[in-house]
């Protein structure tokens, strides 16, 4: 003899509960974040340019500059970060592992607020960042409004800013902003 159990009334108001709190948790975060990003450049606009000058400059003197521009048909994640900055060290992995995740889209690391370029190369280094790294200085990130580390912007195709945001990354939210 089988028996069809239903689920009761106390287990129904219990999976009712989570997903009232787990929608709580998701649009507090989704708060946070729009306040935090409130002063950034707005999406739909045109990103800022990175052209190779007395304002931006490789890392290594090597790399080559053509890599900047944004193209057609190719996302670019533009990231902003400080070798000082413990959270900008934390989102290392998830970069690393967005970059497996969305191998489409390119990733350009500015660094600011840094005083030496061996500086930057230790951070580098210390946290495994595979990516080119540019130097920027007040200039860039005054242009991309800047105030706080990390920040970071999704570029489209056409050149416009899609998404940011700025703090922690993680690799659900760099890739639900990818999209």
């Amino acid at each position: 003899m089988t028996t069809n159990k239903q689920p009761t009334t106390s287990s129904t108001q219990r999976w009712l509960k989570s997903f009232a709190q787990l929608l709580v948790i998701v649009v507090c975060f989704i708060a946070v974040s729009l306040f935090l990003s409130r002063n950034m450049l707005a999406t739909k606009t045109p990103a800022p340019k990175l052209i190779v000058n007395q304002h931006l400059s490789p890392l290594h003197l090597t790399d080559k500059s053509n890599d900047l521009a944004f193209s057609e048909n190719e996302p670019t994640l533009v990231y902003f970060f400080a070798p000082w900055c413990t959270v900008c060290a934390l989102s290392q992995p998830s970069l690393s592992s967005f970059q497996q995740v969305k191998p489409n889209v390119k990733i350009i690391m500015v660094a600011l607020d840094w005083e030496t370029r061996e500086q930057v190369e230790t951070f580098k280094q210390e946290h495994e960042f595979e990516h080119q790294i540019l130097l920027g200085d007040h200039h860039i990130k005054q242009q991309w409004r800047v105030d706080a580390y990390p920040s970071y912007y999704f570029v489209n195709g056409n050149g416009e800013i899609s998404s940011k945001d700025r703090g922690l990354v993680t690799l659900p939210g760099l890739v639900a902003r990818a999209l």
